[in-house]
């Protein structure tokens, strides 16, 4: 077994201490936390490029046992399971030259690993489902917010009919519950990505990177897909067990995304090449994330793109 060098030793120590730092950060700093659980992993990624696949997972047993002696056991289990295992992963295929979407694809299913066996433990060790507990927290605070509303004057019947759409919305997200875990282990992946490729351009090593976002198309199956998803909500009438429509609602959540997605490379390409001003770029961009019609749109654009391909046209 080749012995591990000095140098390796030393950026390990480094990397693993920026690890805890940032799961401290994580713990302890409501919205700095937020971010620094975000890239947790991105030191354990760097030390896989640069290191091998050896040193990243002695670097995160370390970053484990220390997170333990400062915050518990708990916390390291859940810092090295949720986030190590990604590191470890990305680290070793980033290193392997992959191209970056294989590299996404991988980070991405290690990331759901992660997650799916974090809530299992939590589940049937601890007894307390994390994800149910979500969906509670906001049912209450939904049911407050109305309280709220009522007491300064508002129409009932308008609070009522809000509180209701928005009751169901949530029936609709505990159903798309696997599909929201799909789409957050792959922009965990992506994310991580592009914060590796920045620091390690910081510090003179290139990475691959992705085609130019303007470029992006997806593949024309993704539409087959959403319209299984669709059918499948349908015929929910005929076989009503809540399974048709469990796996149907979860395709279309996952593909919507894709369709956004799709849509968005669409907007970047015309407005690259009709040489919009930045200003506009960031006001369509507004538009589309807090106006439910635009944003709509755009999911519909990005499904037909997939389809005819509006920029060959």
């Amino acid at each position: 077994m080749k012995p591990i060098s000095t140098r390796s030793m030393v950026e390990g120590a480094l990397l693993s201490a920026i690890t805890i730092i940032l799961s401290l950060f994580s713990l302890y700093v409501p919205v700095l936390g937020l971010v620094a659980s975000l890239v947790w992993p991105v030191p354990i990624v760097i030390l896989g490029i640069r290191h091998g696949l050896r040193t990243s997972i002695l670097s995160t047993a370390v970053a484990g046992i220390l997170v333990a002696m400062l915050e518990g056991p708990t916390q390291a289990f859940t810092v090295v399971l949720g986030f190590g295992f990604i590191g470890v992963t990305m680290g070793w295929a980033i290193g392997k030259d992959y191209p970056p979407l294989k590299v996404m694809i991988l980070g991405g299913a290690a990331s759901l690993v992660s997650k799916v066996v974090l809530i299992l433990i939590s589940l049937y060790i601890m007894g307390i489902n994390p994800l149910s507990e979500e969906i509670s927290a906001m049912r209450e605070s939904l049911s407050l917010i109305s309280h709220m509303y009522r007491s300064m004057g508002m129409n009932p019947e308008t609070v009522k009919s809000v509180t209701e759409s928005f009751g169901k919305m949530l029936d609709l997200m505990a159903l798309a519950i696997p599909g929201i875990l799909v789409l957050a282990s792959v922009l965990d992946a992506f994310l991580n990505y592009q914060v590796t490729k920045v620091i390690l351009s910081r510090l003179g090593q290139k990475i691959r990177d992705f085609t130019p976002f303007w470029q992006w198309r997806f593949p024309a199956y993704s539409v087959f897909f959403f319209l299984v998803g669709v059918l499948l909500t349908m015929l929910e009438v005929y076989w009503p067990r809540g399974v048709l429509k469990f796996i149907g609602l979860n395709l279309q959540v996952v593909f919507y995304f894709v369709f956004l997605i799709e849509g968005f490379s669409l907007i970047a390409y015309f407005m690259g090449r009709y040489n919009i001003a930045k200003p506009l770029r960031v006001l369509v961009v507004f538009l589309v994330f807090f106006n439910p019609f635009i944003s709509q749109l755009v999911i519909w654009a990005g499904m037909f793109d997939i389809l005819f391909n509006f920029r060959r046209i």
